[in-house]
């Protein structure tokens, strides 16, 4: 499993998500997006679409992407640059 932290620098809006969550589903390894706000954790499956269109992701937020699997490397380093860029 690899797991990074990092700050979000740009509000996502629920198109772009739906794109993030796009991308994601071209890698095998399970892809975790999660995040705390007001005490809670929040966690989704970046290849379910639902759940990345209902995620309230916003500049200024710290998540936590977490990959597991055959090409798990792979999907966080892409999935990292996606994200950390602003725009999907």
């Amino acid at each position: 499993m690899r797991t990074h932290e990092f700050m979000i620098h740009a509000d996502f809006h629920r198109d772009e998500l739906l794109s993030v969550s796009s991308q994601a589903s071209r890698f095998s390894s399970e892809i975790l997006l999660s995040y705390t706000e007001a005490d809670h954790e929040h966690r989704v499956d970046v290849k379910s679409l639902l759940g990345m269109a209902l995620l309230p992701l916003r500049n200024g937020s710290m998540v936590r992407l977490q990959t597991r699997g055959r090409d798990e490397l792979e999907a966080l380093e892409y999935m990292l640059h996606v994200l950390e860029k602003g725009s999907a």
